[in-house]
């Protein structure tokens, strides 16, 4: 048998020669049409994707914030604006070291670990360029540059921060800014906003946050692998948002605040202008600096501020509810009449209270058998005790909802809460136990007690209406936004709804809240000679009825009104938390806005007013007005009062506005809904007063 040659094994073909080149042949040929592959997969199936993606390796877009639109005064004056300002810019997609990012920002630059984690954290953060310091001082400005090259990811540009000259002044009007939050981009409101957006978290900063936002713009620039800009390409400039001309009247501002800090209690003021719903001035008192929020507020500053028990950030004027006191009887007089459980001569004993209920609720005095003129002027419980009986909780609860009670009143500000009001239902809430509704729940209900606890900005709605002839406008800050390029002007269109009061109503209850402040009553303080304010005071108890209590447990003090009488161009209200009487501490507040106004209606300078209306209302307060005889002392006058001329108003019937402007409607504004006419209730029980 022959041996078997060792290359005539197939196993060994492979070390022949020819072999060895047939395989090398066809492991080229197979690594060519696998690198073909490849090369066709990248270059023909993922072209769009790859080319993209190398240009963003070498062109990046930086956006170019828009300015927000600045907020005026009725006059133009500066409320709020922007200023450039210095910011510390951060790329994440440039970083090498995240630790060592984190490291330099933290020890270098005094910023917070956990902050910047959430800042980096945040939707769409890793490809967009991140604010994480503003206002960056020189010494930072001059350490990013010298390390550029170690941090490419840290850039310095200059970009608009908001700015708010008056500080805490209008604070709780005009809002504050802050980047939008992750809630928030899932609200369809704000469809037209990005991650990394700054908008208005409150105020009208919040309300007409659209506005006022306007559009970015961008850069395109070349960089290199570090980042660093080699070329700018292109440069499209962004589009400032409008500026808003708002009604605010900052000389009666001003002169609220000042007069609600020196009283040296906290508290709320507002005044408007009747004919036509604008807000003058509103001062919600202690307020807080917006400044704060616009540099990038810190968390342990927002924590003071959250936790304060002085309640800095919220706005008193409408988010606070207080026993409306005896302000609530106008509105008691008003549906009186109209339903005709009273007339404007019938006289009702006071006798010094009223049993009801198993107990005799008292009145502050005994005052006869007034008339509803002399029960308005006194502040009569008796009257309105007897009165409330006749009129029913049926008949009030209508008239609530008609005068603007218990419900939100459609200011343009946002979080604005309804009124708590007497009702049915309100009873049978809060007393399930015993849901009937008594008399003596009637009887209460009719001097602000029993359900009834208002916001102070609804007492102005529903007693400047009234004082206007029951024609309510919206009350409304925003004016006017300016046109600009892009955009056309928006002129706020007043709304009105008639109430229905009757001409013999109002001269009655007009009369009567005129010699609160003219005659004998307890609002002698905002008296101004001339001027025909009409008013009424209110001191309604914390907690229960009580003499002698002091700090928080004093009543509060309030007092509402307008001017003049008959035809009022301004009303107001003033509320001042735990410091007792209104005709003390309230009715001098609205005296000094009232004064202001006219003032700068006569064009008169400060001083020479304050002379005439001090002399003059020295002698004012002096004069008293009886319930049989009146004497009332006016600039260089003094008559009496027949019994026949009290149906007669001083002046003509109320004013319309003018309504000669054209005006367009700001459809796209976030508006608060539509107040409705039912009244609301509420899990919380208010307590009224008495005078």
């Amino acid at each position: 048998m022959s041996k078997k040659k060792v290359f005539d094994d197939p196993a060994q073909q492979l070390f022949k020669p020819r072999g060895r080149i047939l395989f090398f042949k066809y492991f080229v040929l197979l690594f060519f049409v696998v690198l073909g592959v490849r090369f066709w997969y990248l270059q023909v199936v993922n072209h769009e994707h790859y080319l993209k993606a190398a240009e963003n390796n070498r062109i990046r877009e930086i956006p170019i914030p828009a300015p927000r639109g600045t907020i005026l005064d009725s006059e133009g004056k500066i409320l709020v604006d922007s200023t450039p300002t210095y910011s510390i810019i951060l790329y994440q997609e440039d970083m090498t070291s995240l630790e060592d990012t984190l490291n330099v920002l933290t020890s270098r630059l005094g910023l917070d670990r956990n902050a910047l984690l959430k800042i980096m954290n945040a939707p769409g953060a890793k490809n967009r360029p991140l604010v994480i310091k503003t206002n960056a001082s020189f010494s930072d400005r001059a350490w990013i540059e010298a390390h550029e090259f170690e941090h490419p990811e840290l850039k310095i540009e200059l970009q608009p921060q908001r700015r708010y000259p008056l500080g805490e002044v209008l604070a709780h009007v005009v809002g504050y800014v802050g980047e939008i939050g992750e809630e928030q981009l899932r609200n369809p409101t704000y469809d037209y906003c990005r991650p990394g957006d700054i908008i208005g978290q409150a105020g009208l900063e919040q309300s007409y946050n659209k506005i006022l936002m306007g559009k970015e713009g961008y850069r395109r620039v070349l960089v290199d692998s570090r980042g660093r800009v080699l070329q700018q390409l292109e440069e499209i400039a962004p589009i400032p948002g409008q500026d808003i001309i708002t009604t605010i009247d900052l000389d009666i501002q001003n002169v609220a605040e000042q007069q609600l800090s020196e009283s040296g209690f906290y508290g709320t003021v507002v005044v408007n202008d009747p004919r036509d719903g604008a807000i003058l001035a509103l001062v919600s008192h202690p307020s807080y600096d917006p400044n704060l929020f616009a540099a990038g507020i810190k968390p342990a500053d927002f924590n003071k501020l959250v936790n304060n028990p002085k309640r800095p950030l919220r706005n008193r004027a409408i988010q606070d509810r207080h026993p409306a006191g005896s302000t609530w009887k106008i509105l008691m007089a008003v549906a009186g009449l109209e339903e005709k459980a009273i007339t404007d001569k019938q006289a009702l004993p006071c006798g010094g209270g009223l049993s009801t209920g198993g107990r005799f609720v008292h009145c502050h005095g005994s005052h006869g058998a007034p008339d509803i003129r002399r029960a308005i002027e006194i502040s009569c419980n008796g009257f309105f005790f007897r009165e409330g009986i006749k009129l029913g909780i049926d008949n009030l609860e209508k008239w609530e909802a008609l005068l603007g009670t218990g419900v939100k009143t459609g200011i343009d500000l946002p979080n604005e809460i309804k009124g708590i009001v007497p009702s049915r239902q309100w009873k049978r809430k809060e007393y399930p136990k015993d849901p009937r509704w008594k008399e003596a729940d009637m009887v209460y209900a009719s001097i602000g007690q029993s359900g009834v606890s208002t916001t102070p900005i609804q007492i102005m709605h529903a007693v400047t209406g009234i004082g206007n002839g029951g024609k309510y406008y919206t009350p409304h800050i925003f004016k006017e936004a300016k046109a600009t390029e892009k955009s056309d002007a928006i002129v706020y269109e007043p709304k009105l709804r008639d109430a229905g009061i009757s001409q013999e109503t109002w001269n009655v209850v007009s009369e009567g809240m005129w010699r609160v402040v003219n005659g004998s009553g307890t609002g002698r303080r905002a008296a101004i000679p001339g001027f025909e304010v009409s008013g009424k005071t209110g001191t309604a108890q914390v907690v229960g009825i009580q003499s002698g209590a002091s700090g928080d447990q004093k009543e509060h003090a309030w007092f509402v009104g307008y001017a003049p009488k008959g035809a009022p161009e301004i009303g107001g209200v003033a509320l001042v938390e735990h410091a007792g009487h209104g005709g003390t501490e309230s009715a001098p507040i609205m005296k000094a806005c009232f004064e202001e106004y006219l003032r700068k209606k006569k064009g008169l300078p400060k001083e020479e007013l304050a002379q005439n209306v001090t002399t003059d209302a020295k002698k004012a307060n002096n004069s008293v007005i009886s319930n049989s005889s009146t004497v009332v002392a006016k600039p260089n006058t003094t008559r009496e009062l027949k019994p026949s001329e009290n149906n007669k108003p001083t002046t003509n019937a109320p004013a319309k506005p003018a309504t000669n402007k054209p005006v367009v409607k700001p459809a796209a504004l976030v508006q608060p809904s539509k107040p409705s006419n039912k009244p609301q209730t509420l899990s919380q029980t208010g307590l009224g007063g008495t005078r």
